[in-house]
């Protein structure tokens, strides 16, 4: 896909007020707020003023302050990602913001609570309805920004590297894509947390450059190097100790649990290479499709 259709500028529908699942217009009783919304696939994405739905017992309806930008997200939007969504629909994985109603069956938030959370789409707007069980608090000192940040590829990168790497202190860890998200992440836990040794990979120089001031024991620019040469270089032609492997399910919710923690702490800090805001999304989606992003990009809805 020719990635000029994602520079153009967001449409703002504030008359043609659409509900994306019924076509229906909107009527005076019901509350609205705004969402971006993918109505073709692989073309711009639009903002436009939809119902807010009723909730159910055990949902929560949360004030988006922040919302990160992830390949998923775009891959869904141009009709390429795994999870197929009913057109139109509205992008975002992970989130942050206040709790503004609960369902008469929540029990772990309340209205005014900060939270961060995860869901399979729909982050991109003003308000988002989701389950209780997917909502995180966020603990005083961590900010909206970095709370976005977490879900997705720190909720991975520790995934990776204490369930299955199983990742031990001194060992060394391998990289790859080091400046993105989900590397800068990893290089993040394995050295604050896990007190490893990585060796980071990436395409250029100021990648690298990155990747070390993250805590990269060692950099390697596979695009003037041969990377299986270096590693073995650096490693004594020993190899690395751990491969890293993405996973899901259940203990998805106790990393992301204990990131949020190590956050709070101040083992981990979320490293934010670009904000945009909720209208200029679409800048947001070109600038990653274009490789020029370092770490998470954030949507700023508030």
């Amino acid at each position: 896909m020719d990635t000029d259709t994602w520079r153009s500028t967001s449409v703002t529908d504030h008359l043609g007020l659409l509900s994306p699942s019924n076509g229906l217009p909107l009527t005076s009783c019901h509350r609205s707020y705004r969402a971006v919304l993918c109505t073709e696939l692989a073309k711009p994405l639009i903002i436009r003023t939809i119902p807010s739905p009723p909730l159910q017992p055990e949902e929560v309806r949360v004030g988006i302050h922040c919302c990160g930008v992830n390949f998923a997200d775009i891959l869904a939007c141009q009709g390429l990602y795994q999870e197929k969504h009913a057109l139109p629909f509205s992008p975002g994985m992970e989130f942050s913001g206040v709790v503004m109603e609960t369902g008469t069956d929540v029990s772990t938030v309340q209205k005014g609570d900060r939270v961060l959370g995860v869901t399979s789409s729909k982050a991109m707007a003003e308000e988002c309805i989701i389950d209780q069980k997917m909502l995180w608090q966020i603990p005083d000192g961590v900010s909206y920004e970095h709370a976005a940040a977490l879900p997705v590829s720190y909720g991975t990168a520790s995934l990776a590297l204490e369930r299955r790497a199983h990742t031990q202190p001194g060992e060394t860890v391998l990289v790859t894509a080091a400046a993105g998200a989900m590397g800068l992440a990893t290089i993040d836990i394995a050295t604050n947390v896990f007190k490893a040794k990585v060796i980071a990979a990436a395409g250029s120089d100021h990648k690298c450059n990155l990747a070390l001031q993250k805590g990269a024991t060692h950099s390697v620019n596979y695009s003037q190097n041969s990377l299986k040469d270096e590693v073995k270089k650096l490693t004594d032609n020993r190899g690395v100790n751990v491969a890293i492997d993405a996973v899901g399910g259940d203990i998805f919710k106790q990393a992301l649990h204990r990131c949020v923690e190590y956050c709070h702490e101040g083992k981990i800090e979320p490293h934010i290479g670009e904000v945009f805001k909720l209208e200029e999304v679409n800048e947001a989606f070109s600038h990653v499709i274009q490789r020029k992003s370092t770490g998470k990009v954030i949507i700023s809805v508030k």
